[in-house]
């Protein structure tokens, strides 16, 4: 799989034993293989690979894709495994493609299966290829998560008390945060106009349009926050549909809840 600079030293070893037992368990079986070349093509035009087969990358880069979002990338060695078959039904499989294009090579499932049946050494290699690619993948959906999070960098979580201030009104917007712990509140001139829960992003108006803090968030109860900086989120929206998801979620929340206040400010008014 392709591995980054932020994949570590961890995920290089099991990369290079992943690929070597790959290797391994498809040597000698060149004859019964195919040759596919996936043409350069927009993640629109990602496709299902054959039915029955398996196999390895063989030159580029195939990107794998699940539910409209790149979740891995496969580079020279890498063993595909596609899922259309075993899946259940009405289930989406897995779509495969390639930026630059990519060539492929598959085997039927069926003639693997027969030689890893008789053969220990090649069974060993089946196993041994299996287990690294499942460790590597998860690897790769634990750093997803702490780069969603905000825990990617060298950051960490960060304390705040009650009544303290995370975010002053007419700062400058360097970052967005995360609550993870607690409830704050958010002051606009002083006035409390709506809460923050745990889970949910702040700071994200001022980051988006590049402005000066438009109110100020206090701690109400003991809290814990994350800090990303602005250009990290950034890039996060970018790559990760689930973000911006995560985000207009929580905007939704701010102007719902902003809207409430307003209407009752006005009844308040009316009334008094």
């Amino acid at each position: 799989m392709l591995a980054t600079a932020q994949t570590g030293k961890d995920f290089s070893t099991l990369n290079e034993a992943a690929k070597l037992a790959v290797s391994r368990l498809f040597a000698g079986l060149e004859g019964s293989a195919t040759a596919l070349a996936i043409p350069a093509t927009p993640p629109v035009d990602y496709r299902k690979l054959p039915p029955g087969t398996l196999g390895i990358v063989e030159d580029g880069l195939l990107a794998v894709l699940a539910s409209n979002t790149i979740v891995s990338v496969l580079d020279a060695g890498d063993l595909i495994l596609p899922d259309a078959e075993i899946i259940s039904a009405g289930c989406e499989p897995l779509r495969y493609g390639s930026d630059q294009g990519a060539t492929i090579r598959l085997w039927p499932v069926e003639t693997v299966s027969t030689l890893v049946r008789k053969e220990s050494a090649r069974h060993a290699d089946w196993l041994a290829a299996l287990v690294l690619t499942q460790s590597l993948t998860l690897r790769l959906a634990a750093l997803h998560l702490k780069e969603m999070m905000g825990t990617g960098t060298s950051s960490e979580p960060e304390s705040a008390s009650p009544g303290q201030i995370i975010i002053q009104q007419g700062d400058p917007a360097n970052h967005i945060y995360y609550l993870l712990e607690g409830e704050a509140e958010v002051l606009l001139n002083g006035y409390a106009i709506a809460k923050v829960g745990p889970g949910e992003m702040f700071g994200t108006m001022a980051a988006l349009t590049q402005s000066h803090r438009n109110a100020t968030v206090k701690a109400k109860t003991h809290c814990s926050i994350l800090q990303v900086p602005t250009e990290q989120f950034f890039e996060l929206i970018r790559s990760y549909p689930a973000a911006v998801e995560k985000l207009l979620v929580d905007m939704a929340k701010s102007i719902t809840q902003l809207n409430e206040e307003v209407v009752s400010l006005k009844h308040r008014i009316q009334t008094s």
